[in-house]
């Protein structure tokens, strides 16, 4: 049977990496930030619409107030693809 995993493959889960994000409508926009590596192909970051604080930024009138921010749901967090 072949060996569907290589040993020098490692995961490592917790560690902090910084990469490249292609965001925005398109994914034409690149932004570099840092990537808390989760599991093999996972990874998180901070939301890069509320930058992290969970709070809808838009201005109160057009919203109403303090809502959490949707892209993140009010965590402060996204998670990647890595």
């Amino acid at each position: 049977m072949q060996k569907l995993i290589d040993d020098d493959l490692t995961c490592s889960a917790g560690a902090t990496t910084t990469m490249v994000v292609y965001c925005a409508h398109n994914c034409d926009t690149e932004f570099e930030t840092e990537v808390e590596e989760l599991e093999c192909g996972a990874g998180q970051i901070v939301c890069l619409e509320c930058d992290g604080s969970g709070r809808c930024l838009f201005p109160p009138e057009m919203v109403g107030g303090e809502l959490a921010c949707v892209d993140c749901k009010g965590t402060g967090r996204q998670l990647v693809s890595i």
